[in-house]
């Protein structure tokens, strides 16, 4: 059986010292390693959540930016659209302006040549009238010399 002695108290003992100099010198410095590691862990998972959070709010800065970069765009091109629509009215306006001002000097120099073509005519006309009473007095009156110099004169303004 177990004897109680003497070294039976020394192996207690010892193993008492023993495990208090593990504990002290092993177990204690170890766990505070371990929570060491444990607090590095958690600040590298907050660091990383915090840095997740910035990302996103970082994307949602973007992505708002891109929607409103898009919404400028669309009022830049409605902007441009109407101004070119505007531009093309005023062009038009200018040409129908221009081509009725053609128009017009057209009309202007048509009824000038017109009015140079009847003078020339009544011109004409006069001449020839008087030319024909010229003729008409030096002759005789002879009805049937009159008939001649009658059609004689209206085929000439015919002409």
């Amino acid at each position: 059986m177990l004897k109680f002695d003497i070294n039976l108290l020394f192996t207690v003992i010892n193993l008492f010292l023993l495990f208090f100099v593990i504990w002290k010198f092993l177990f204690k410095p170890v766990k505070k390693i371990m929570a060491q590691r444990r607090e590095e862990i958690e600040k590298q998972y907050a660091d990383a959540e915090a840095a997740k959070a910035e990302a996103d709010a970082v994307k949602a800065e973007y992505e708002e930016n891109m929607k409103q970069v898009a919404e400028e765009k669309a009022n830049i091109l409605k902007e441009t659209r109407n101004q070119a629509g505007k531009e093309y009215e005023k062009i038009v306006a200018d040409a129908k302006e221009e081509a009725e001002g053609i128009i017009a000097g057209a009309r202007k120099d048509a009824d000038v040549e017109k009015k140079q073509a009847m003078k020339q005519a009544k011109e004409e006309i006069a001449d020839i009238v008087a030319e024909a009473a010229a003729k008409i007095a030096s002759t005789k009156e002879d009805p049937d010399l009159d008939r001649k110099l009658f059609d004689d004169f209206i085929s000439k303004c015919g002409d």
